[in-house]
């Protein structure tokens, strides 16, 4: 029997989460049958890469959140180049399909499109959108990426960005309408006050207290520019990330914590900003703390994404926000240290008594390291995706049988 051949490509832009689902296709997808070829665009010269995709002949294309879509022509209409090859796209999307609303919007038109999200509310976006192949993949890790255990030296970092509420309104002051930017403060800020709540909801609940002129010209702004209203929105859930994130470092002064993100603004004195340029550089981080402290961003609106579970993985106590998803994954205050993410006393008091009490500690740490090897590893994910695959490759193989040229993805 031949093998299933997918082309993987890869634009540069992929998060680190991503690493762990690369290197887990490349290193378990061959035993079940499928032949994985790595494509890197090369935005020097994208038609020499379209050129090494063709000659491949692949059976399904994939990337990650879009950013493998390369667009071509045919009697000037724009198409994916999945599309043009007549081949099944494959896309795993792990951040917040908001941020790519204009490569989804224009994908609409596409057939033979399939969805793994790490996020039940990605699904209900792209299901607004009108795409039918849908299937949820949660996060994992692959554990040949995690670094041995070694010295606990460091006594706390925080992961996530690290940027003042403030740098990010005074960006949207160059790009943003006045009162479409107050509006996004309050939508963030509502969001912020109500971690449970997405900015898509918060700003439909808040539209109908604002003045009628402005509901207006907003209600016209969303239904005639959709892209732009997408992508208004996830920048809103930037700023309430943002909004958390700076509200939570802020009253620790005095604590060792060294951040392990992207630092814009003045932080506490005595924070350290950790050197990130690589993959392993950010995990060497983690898997040299004792606790990490995080949060979860409005990007990851009801999973748990990739960072929690690269701390667990490291056998760090992971302290992260509660909210009512959260015992999905982990048992709160058994595998992880989960505080109210409005609650200073709380957060201060579950953060000093952590660090005070290292049996405790460990114990957490122990607990989470060993629900990630149980129940959040890659292997278990890509003999998911390889069964899905098969699935639809046999569909189309049949449907080959009974029409000439083949067709389109059975929905």
């Amino acid at each position: 029997m031949e093998k299933i051949k997918v082309a993987l490509i890869l634009s540069g832009l992929e998060a680190f989460g991503d690493t762990h689902i690369v290197e887990s296709l490349k290193e378990y997808l061959p035993s079940y049958g499928f032949e994985l070829k790595i494509f890197r665009i090369d935005s020097q010269n994208v038609a020499k890469t379209v050129k090494e995709i063709e000659e491949y002949r692949p059976h399904f294309t994939a990337d990650f959140n879009t950013k493998g879509i390369i667009w071509g022509e045919r009697e000037k209409e724009k198409y994916p180049l999945h599309a043009l090859m007549g081949t099944v796209h494959l896309t795993i999307v792990t951040e917040d399909p908001l941020i790519h609303a204009p490569n989804l919007l224009e994908l609409r038109k596409s057939p033979n499109m399939v969805f793994l999200i790490t996020d039940l509310r990605y699904g209900e976006f792209l299901g607004s959108l009108g795409f039918p192949n849908i299937y949820y993949f949660t996060p994992c890790v692959n554990f040949r990426l995690i670094p041995p255990k070694g010295e606990k030296e460091l006594p706390v970092v925080f992961v996530g960005n690290a940027v003042d509420p403030v740098v990010v309104v005074d960006s949207w002051n160059q790009t943003m309408d006045a009162a479409f930017r107050d509006f996004g403060v309050e939508v963030g800020e509502f969001c912020f006050r109500n971690p449970e709540v997405a900015p898509l909801y918060a700003a439909e609940y808040l539209l109908p207290l604002m003045n009628p002129q402005f509901q207006e010209t907003f209600n016209k702004f969303r239904q005639e520019k959709p892209e732009s209203y997408f992508v208004w929105l996830a920048q809103v859930g930037y700023y309430a990330s943002a909004r958390r994130n700076w509200y939570i470092l802020n009253f620790l002064e005095g604590v060792d914590i060294t951040v392990v993100g992207r630092v814009e603004g003045v932080l506490p004195e005595g924070f350290e900003v950790a050197e990130i340029h690589s993959f392993e550089d950010r995990l060497s981080y983690i898997n040299r703390a004792k606790l990490a402290l995080t949060a979860f961003p409005a990007s990851v609106p009801s999973g748990i994404g990739f960072t929690p579970l690269e701390i667990a993985a490291c056998e760090t106590a992971l302290m992260i926000n509660f909210r009512y998803t959260l015992p999905s994954f982990f048992k709160p205050n058994e595998e992880v240290i989960a505080y109210n993410p409005l609650d200073r006393m709380d957060i201060e008091e579950k953060l000093l008594f952590y660090l005070e009490n290292e049996e405790d500690r460990k114990l957490i740490a122990e607990r989470g390291y060993k629900a990630v090897k149980e129940r959040f590893t890659c292997r278990d994910r890509v003999e998911f995706v390889a069964n899905l695959l098969k699935g639809v490759y046999e569909q189309i193989e049949e449907q080959k049988k009974h029409t000439e040229g083949g067709g389109e993805l059975p929905s």
